[in-house]
């Protein structure tokens, strides 16, 4: 006779967890090479979302954004990316020297505890509404139209804005 008790517990592999909230809220996504990949549309800009994780590892949620910083105005993006994640707790902020691509990423460690879905949305959330809010400023040194300390000062506002319009 066995007398261990059944495990009834969910899933916490972070790979299920967000499945299942996608599967849920009704977005769609392609899995390939253990990472899930789907495109959102915001009010600014569509971006390519891209997530895996490992259980006692770490969870990741990247934020593709759809431009690149071209090699004249790498400077100036790295100025503003390094401006986006000066002060904050999350440095959500990356840019890749190489191909000037940038994106928003959260790196989630699962070995302290499972990732669940409530924390994946708001990691999810979180990061969707910082780019959205933050696109028109990044345009806006991207193309020269404005420097690097007033496009992340306006992109701070607009962040806050959002976040606040969130919670209410």
């Amino acid at each position: 006779m066995n007398t261990e008790p059944e495990n009834t517990e969910k899933s916490h592999h972070p790979m299920d967890v967000m499945r299942e909230y996608y599967a849920a809220s009704g977005i769609t996504f392609q899995e390939d090479d253990n990472a899930l990949f789907t495109r959102l549309n915001l009010m600014n800009t569509e971006v390519q979302v891209i997530c895996w994780g490992e259980p006692n590892d770490t969870a990741t949620v990247l934020v593709r954004l759809p431009l690149r910083a071209a090699p004249e105005v790498r400077e100036k993006a790295g100025e503003f990316v390094n401006r986006m994640n000066f002060g904050a707790k999350r440095k959500f902020w990356e840019i890749d020297c190489d191909s000037g691509e940038l994106r928003l990423t959260s790196y989630t460690d699962t070995l302290v505890g499972p990732l669940t879905a409530e924390f994946f949305r708001a990691i999810l959330d979180a990061l969707l509404s910082a780019a959205d809010a933050t696109f028109p400023y990044l345009t806006g040194v991207l193309t020269g139209r404005m420097l690097p300390a007033f496009a992340a000062d306006q992109a701070e506002v607009g962040i806050r804005t959002a976040w606040q319009g969130r919670e209410e």
